[in-house]
């Protein structure tokens, strides 16, 4: 295959690689994020509340138990105490409870300052030529200042700053244009080993792309976007929180007695 034939297969290939590798990155840094935003703020209330009563529950039982002792071994019941043991002791449970509430908040914001269809379609357009030329994994041989350049890139794209991406192309065009130029000088052998490389890496971006796609939340996408799906998974979790504040109730109501009725020395 001649030099000719072996540049366009590259570059056919390396459209095709930059494409994929950005499939891949619009679903880690962009669509993952927005569908655990939406996850969260949808129904991760209601989890949270679940969550909670679930909490209390625990803590509850820990102190019957706990006073239970105390009975048991007539010993002096120091009802404080208990309550920093047990508080202590659930102290990991209660923080990610607090982190899960902070997730929705989160969440909230980043569906509030999502960025225009129009926009993040230019913004990765733009990503996409930019990327042809100074991907590493493309283009091996780029100088320092073209990594520098392609830094620059990764910085503007992934902050979704499309005026800065769009100044970084017309600032960098001479650069670019050398970028490109070297290509055109490969020898023969240079580029049907980039080839190669090219298809293993294709092959290999297809797989995690498809591993990306089978896992959470990407699995629940189309459920997502279905208010009657979402409704249905809040009714379920919220039924399960009402059940449970019955059985807290009782908890509650026991510990009282256990701590009212007891005869022994108190604090």
């Amino acid at each position: 295959m001649g030099q000719e034939s072996l540049l366009e297969r590259f570059h056919a290939l390396r459209a095709e690689y930059i494409e994929l590798q950005n499939q891949k990155d619009v679903l880690l840094q962009w669509a993952k994020p927005q569908l655990m935003a939406t996850y969260a703020s949808s129904i991760g209330s209601a989890q949270v509340a679940l969550l909670q009563t679930q909490l209390r529950i625990k803590a509850l039982k820990r102190k019957v138990e706990m006073v239970r002792g105390v009975v048991a071994r007539n010993e002096q019941l120091d009802v404080n105490a208990i309550e920093l043991q047990v508080a202590g002791e659930l102290a990991e449970a209660e923080k990610a409870i607090m982190e899960e509430t902070h997730l929705i908040e989160q969440s909230k914001l980043l569906l509030d300052n999502l960025v225009s269809q129009k926009d993040s379609n230019e913004l990765r357009k733009i990503y996409v030529q930019l990327a042809k030329k100074l991907h590493p994994d493309v283009n091996p041989g780029v100088t320092p200042t073209q990594q520098q350049i392609w830094q620059e890139v990764q910085d503007a794209y992934n902050e979704c700053d499309l005026e800065r991406l769009k100044s970084l192309e017309v600032i960098y065009a001479a650069e670019l244009a050398t970028a490109e130029q070297t290509i055109e000088n490969w020898p023969p052998e240079t580029i049907e080993e980039r080839n190669n490389t090219l298809v293993t890496g294709i092959a290999k971006l297809r797989i995690q792309i498809l591993d990306i796609k089978s896992e959470f939340p990407f699995t629940l996408e189309a459920n997502l976007h279905n208010p009657e799906w979402i409704e249905a998974q809040r009714q379920e979790i919220d039924a399960a929180t009402h059940s449970l504040l019955a059985v807290e109730k009782e908890l509650l109501h026991e510990f009282e007695t256990l701590v009212n009725d007891y005869d022994g020395a108190t604090k």
